[in-house]
């Protein structure tokens, strides 16, 4: 039963994920390639890369299920990566971008999924994408300087 409920929530997630980010491929000709992902750390992970060889970026929407204590959290995050990558000034977080804007939200769901909810965060999370770093996507701009850190 939870292997079933596990299936259909990976279902429900890489429909909306398609759904949701479909400009990728649309405007900025990116190719969808999805991914079942199997660790120790994760209950559940999923990821729908998007690449664009030319552009030479990789965009990665990606879902998790975790145990936090004892709560269970659902995550949704973006990344960006440039081809090919060679450290981590190549790796670009969304989350970490704008939490250092003062622009962040929450891109989770506590114990309870939620396929209206999911849909809202990886929604908000496109925009982000949309109003903040088209020209990363587009393949016309990097930020050198920028890369997940602490302060």
């Amino acid at each position: 039963m939870e292997l079933e409920l596990k299936n259909h929530r990976i279902e429900i997630v890489k429909n909306i994920i398609l759904q949701v980010f479909s400009f990728l491929e649309e405007q900025y000709l990116y190719t969808p390639k999805c991914k079942v992902e199997g660790d120790d750390i994760f209950i559940e992970s999923f990821e729908v890369e998007y690449v664009h060889e030319t552009k030479r970026r990789k965009i990665a929407v990606s879902y998790t299920k975790s145990q936090v204590y004892s709560e269970i959290k659902y995550t949704f995050s973006v990344s960006i990566t440039r081809i090919p990558y060679s450290g981590v000034e190549d790796f670009f977080s969304l989350s970490n971008y704008l939490q250092s804007n003062g622009k962040d939200f929450s891109s989770s769901l506590i114990n309870d999924f939620s396929e209206a909810e999911a849909e809202m965060i990886l929604r908000k999370i496109a925009a982000a994408l949309k109003e903040h770093v088209l020209e990363i996507i587009d393949g016309t701009e990097w930020l050198e300087t920028y890369y997940p850190r602490k302060d």
